[in-house]
């Protein structure tokens, strides 16, 4: 583990605003925490361990982690309410396993800028799809498309979502709406299905980390930073409500369009670093 100059108030103080933004963000935009999360740890951890090497992986990895914690809890109150599609949830979670195995083996073996650059690639994707999507009907219109397609197109998202550390919600839900179930079921299991995907995604990233603990960041077990976990997870999760009661008082495709510009921001700051 790197030692070096290190300074645990002003890390401690960056994760805490990390998960405050993070958790905000994501009640507010609807958005998964991964597509916040990934980028602040990226830069956090490029100041404060400047001379750790793995610092894109350990990103991807750490959010991982946030994601299982954060889908188990979407997942049980959703189930509570009825809300997950456990029919869907049983078809679709070995293909998820296997795309995310493919996604962590494909991370593992590519350089952390190549890295880098596909997770800055997919942000600038994404943030043309929150400007011209619109928010998906409550009344579902079913598309016909046959379980063996279903299972395949999950395959890919789980592999993607492996590989740039989000639970791949923001895909699952609008191509379950797509097949027909409806917008409260295609949520409620769409975190269920994060949870599936993060939870070997995190073991993945852990194994294949562990081998270069000498020159990781300090606090990493394998690509897994469990200070920056124990840290931003709790506050995380106290802001996420308050930014979904704001998320009621302001114009939400406003909202959406305004994320897009900061993903595109962000996204162009991870192409030049």
């Amino acid at each position: 583990m790197l030692a070096g100059t290190f300074s645990h108030a002003g890390l401690l103080l960056s994760l805490l605003a990390v998960g405050g933004v993070g958790g905000f963000l994501s009640g507010m935009l609807g958005v998964g925490g991964g597509v916040i999360f990934v980028p602040a740890l990226y830069f956090t951890l490029m100041t404060f361990a400047p001379g750790a090497e793995h610092i894109m992986r350990v990103a991807v990895g750490t959010s991982l982690a946030l994601v299982l914690a954060t889908g188990a809890s979407s997942a049980f109150w959703h189930h509570k309410k009825g809300s997950v599609d456990f029919s869907i949830l049983k078809s679709w979670a070995p293909a998820a396993v296997c795309g995310v195995a493919v996604g962590t083996v494909f991370a593992s073996t590519i350089s952390g800028m190549l890295l880098r650059q596909i997770f800055a690639s997919v942000m600038l994707l994404i943030s043309i799809y929150m400007a011209l999507s619109r928010e998906p009907k409550e009344d579902a219109v079913t598309h016909r498309v046959s379980v063996v397609v279903q299972r395949a197109v999950v395959t890919l998202i789980a592999a993607l979502a492996a590989l740039i550390g989000i639970g791949g919600a923001m895909l699952t839900i609008p191509f379950m709406t797509y097949i027909g179930v409806p917008m409260r079921k295609s949520v409620g299991t769409g975190g269920a299905l994060a949870f599936v995907i993060s939870l070997p995604g995190m073991a993945g990233y852990i194994f294949t980390g562990l081998q270069h603990a000498e020159k990781l960041p300090p606090y990493c077990f394998g690509y897994v930073n469990w200070l920056a976990l124990v840290v931003i997870l709790p506050v995380s999760m106290l802001l996420s409500p308050i930014g979904v009661h704001v998320s009621h008082k302001l114009p939400k495709n406003v909202l959406r369009r305004i994320f897009a510009v900061v993903l595109v921001l962000v996204s162009l700051r991870m192409f030049t670093s």
